[in-house]
Parts: structure tokens; sequence; C-alpha cells
């Protein structure tokens, strides 16, 4: 596959698979007690078309914008006839992903308020989007307790407002979530789902997609198919070192063929775990065996 980035990856995929998501509207929707949603085009990972940017906050204002992640200026406009007459407190981001952040700049500095984010959504932002102001776990921000839920990005957050949590990219109403080694870790999204798992019952607000009402339910299903998946990589395995696109067919034979450069990176996150448990090897070559 070649030292491929994830961008890259991501419009291979846009190229072949058509975004199915529904049509949204442009009018913001109320989905829990002091929250409301407005699902923007962005580029993001089919079958999903748009990023929801949530706005927290009295229906008069100041509101926190989370995830503003459209680069489209016409998609910006929208965003920008909701807030026209709407106080702006700061921008809030889940983590680092392009369709996360897209229009976080240009909302922050058309509105002179800060970009908050954790210290590892800071860092691997350096340079391309200034963040001025670090989230710690647990701290309470414009009402809302961050839950710092790293796996599928290092400084990944969650907020919890009463009974509804923002959840970003730990679950979709729409889609798929990947875990990529190169800036993700399997055990640690594991671990994630299942620390909300471990909190208070609650509705999940993705980053793609409608509202999950039965939070739970969704964590649960999300464990139990990460663990189907592991068992499919690791009997995928033999005692021979295998390469990564000999193992796919076996590991993510259900994955339609268009989607399988992505898969291939999910195959090695589970490796990368597999191996971190004791049953898995890499011979230092990118070739995977069986312990």
């Amino acid at each position: 596959m070649g030292e491929l980035t994830i961008e890259s990856l991501y419009e291979q995929v846009r190229a072949a698979v058509p975004a199915t998501g529904p049509e949204v509207s442009a009018v913001p929707v109320q989905v829990a007690s002091g929250i409301r949603v407005l699902a923007l085009r962005t580029p993001t990972l089919p079958p999903a078309a748009h990023t929801n940017v949530y706005m927290v906050g009295p229906e008069q204002g100041p509101v926190a914008v989370v995830d503003p992640g459209s680069p489209y200026p016409e998609q910006q406009a929208i965003l920008d006839a909701v807030l026209e007459n709407l106080p702006i407190a700061m921008v809030l981001l889940t983590h680092h992903h392009g369709d996360h952040i897209g229009g976080a700049a240009a909302l922050a500095e058309r509105w002179n308020v800060p970009i908050a984010a954790h210290a590892a959504t800071a860092r691997r932002l350096a340079g391309i989007l200034e963040v001025t102001q670090l989230i710690e776990d647990g701290e309470t921000i414009h009402g809302l307790t961050a839950v710092h839920t790293p796996g599928h990005a290092e400084g990944h957050l969650c907020y919890e407002l009463g009974a509804a949590t923002i959840a970003g990219d730990m679950v979709a109403g729409i889609g798929t979530i990947l875990i990529d080694p190169s800036e993700g870790d399997m055990v640690l999204y594991l671990a994630s789902l299942e620390r909300l798992l471990a909190r208070p019952p609650t509705t999940l607000l993705p980053a793609h997609g409608p509202p999950i009402a039965d939070g739970p339910a969704k964590l649960r299903e999300y464990l139990a198919h990460r663990m189907m998946r592991e068992g499919r990589v690791l009997a995928s395995l033999t005692a021979d070192p295998t390469p990564l696109s000999a193992l796919l067919p076996t590991a993510y034979g259900d994955t339609p063929r268009m989607l399988w450069p992505l898969a291939e990176r999910s195959l090695l996150a589970h490796l990368d775990k597999l191996s971190r448990d004791g049953r898995a090897r890499d011979d230092g070559s990118g070739r995977w065996s069986r312990l």
C-alpha cells in the first residue's frame, strides 16, 4: 500500500464509495436539553457526508460550538447565519481530524473566541490550528464535563451534559469508526468504550449521523463487534509469517473490497493489540504470525 496517509486513504474511499447519508436541514435541531445540532457537509468518510456541529448553551446564548468541521465557505456561511445573533463563548474540539476542525479557525477569528481542546489534540494541530485553551479529563467547561476517551485519536474528548454525551468519533450514527495505528490505539479505544459504558446511561450524540438514544446498547454493540473482528484477525494468522494483504480476505472478507485499504489499517490496529496481548508477532518486515 505504500506510505499512504489517512487523508489519501479517505480520498480513495470517497472516490469509490458514494455518500449515502440523508439530506439534512440548515436549521439547528434540538437534540437534548441545552444542545442543538447543525449538520454541515465535510470531507469525511463515506457513507457519512456531514459532521455534526453542536451548539451548547441557552437558546439565546452564549453557546459553546463543538466541532465546526466544514472547510467549505458556503457551509461556514450557514453556521454564521445561525450564530449571527447568538453570542459565542468558545469553540470546543473533540479531536484533531480535519472533518472536525475545518472551520474552527475561521469561526474563532470571526467571533474572537478561544479554541479549546485536549493537550494531545493541541500537539497534533501545532502549525495547523492554534488551540488557545487546554482541557483536562474531568474538567467542567461551559457546563460540560470533559471525558478523555483516547483510541480513535490520542486527545479525543467526549462532553457530557445531563443525560446526553457529545461523543465525537467514539461511535457513529452512520458509517463506522476507523482506528489507525499511526494516530490511534485499539487497546485504548476499547478501554474508552468501557469507560463510557461504566458511566451513567446517556444518549450519545455522535459526530456523524443521528442521536443514539440507547447509548449503553450502542457501546456494547461496538465492543462486541471489535471482539468479533479480533477473533477473525486471530483466525487469519498461522505459524508462518504472512503479509497484511494476505490476511485481509479472512479477517475482513465480510467487508467490501473497495474498503480494504482502510480495513488494512484497522487490521494492523488489531494485530498491534494482539501483539501486546502476546498472541501475535511481527517478524520485523510487516509479516505476522500467531503465537
